[in-house]
């Protein structure tokens, strides 16, 4: 008992290093992403034609305009100079201040992201939740009515601009219906809720097809492997095998794939918001753009990008955290 109990701890501890040394590569990435990423939000408006204070002022801007916007922004500075203060103002979360709204960028984000945040949760909970129960399913019924059924709603779904489906929705269960608001953010709590819905049905239903085919895929392969065939040869039947083999190796797969809905989500919402006028950070990037507000358009840029980057890293260390086989090949690459 004592010769089979140490070599167990002792690659525990063998591991540990290994397992330290990948978490401590994929935040320093993770920081090297971010760092550059900031490099190019701060030159994006450096590129505009004319230079950045033609970005500001606008084509019809005259010398004098032009000249107070450069004192004002910095711009007269060497370039080095402005990115150091651009930098350190994002790491003390200050993104300037908008040229249209005259508020704080920072205060504008904090605002959108209370619409934005929820929605993408919503949206996030009926894409996978529906997604695994018909990928599972239809894995486990290949070739059934449910199976070709799911196949071609989801197909359909997908296929449709979100634009179209939501239009559908909010006319059929906001307007003739009349279940819940077409438009609208809500005054909070189930209000709130109540105007969520069919924005976050019209983002679900546009991500559905990828989240049941690869979860079918995936599921489908691991039931014919070994020892799925083995379970059910065993007697143990079909629902205790999807329990404890099926979900506990396809882990892996299915946090790669969240990770990956809500990466897809940030573009996704964009047109969601502005089809049911909900006041979310999609609503916000989109009005900046056509208003030419550019540290809002640099400030939402920055945040959604750490918020990508952010998910990517998390995927990352779950998925070591959750398979051993993973960080056995850590081990074997030491």
């Amino acid at each position: 008992m004592t010769v089979a109990t140490a070599p167990q701890g002792s690659a525990r501890r063998a591991l540990a290093p290994g397992l330290l040394r990948y978490v401590v590569v994929r935040v320093v990435s993770a920081v090297c992403v971010m760092f550059a990423v900031s490099i190019v939000v701060f030159l994006f408006i450096h590129a505009a034609p004319g230079g950045p204070e033609h970005a500001i002022g606008g084509e019809l801007a005259t010398e004098e305009q032009l000249e107070s916007i450069r004192q004002r922004y910095g711009f007269d500075r060497p370039l080095p100079e402005q990115y150091l203060q651009f930098l350190g103002g994002i790491l003390h979360g200050d993104f300037g201040e908008s040229i249209i709204q005259k508020t704080p960028v920072a205060t504008l984000i904090g605002e959108t992201v209370k619409v934005t945040l929820p929605l993408l949760a919503f949206t996030w909970i009926l894409a996978m939740g529906a997604g695994l129960a018909l990928g599972i399913l239809t894995a486990s019924r290949p070739g059934s009515r449910l199976d070709r059924f799911s196949l071609g709603m989801t197909t359909l779904g997908a296929s449709t601009p979100a634009f179209v489906v939501g239009t559908f929705l909010a006319w059929l269960f906001g307007v003739q219906l009349g279940w819940f608001p077409a438009l609208g953010a809500g005054e909070g709590g189930l209000d709130t809720v109540r105007h969520l819905v069919l924005p976050a049905a019209t983002a679900a239903i546009v991500l559905l097809a990828v989240t049941t085919r690869i979860t079918r895929v995936r599921v489908g392969q691991i039931l014919e492997e070994d020892q799925a065939t083995f379970a059910r040869a065993r007697g143990l039947g079909r629902w205790w095998t999807l329990k404890h083999v099926v979900l506990r190796n396809a882990g892996v797969q299915l946090v790669t794939l969240s990770g990956s809905v809500v990466v897809s989500l940030f573009t996704g919402l964009i047109l969601v918001e502005r089809v049911f006028n909900l006041p979310g950070i999609g609503s916000l990037m989109v009005d900046a753009i056509h208003d030419r507000d550019m540290p809002v358009i640099q400030g939402v840029t920055f945040c959604v990008a750490l918020l990508v980057v952010t998910v990517n890293l998390v995927v990352d260390l779950v998925c070591m955290a959750i398979d051993p086989r993973l960080r056995a090949r850590l081990e074997t690459n030491r």
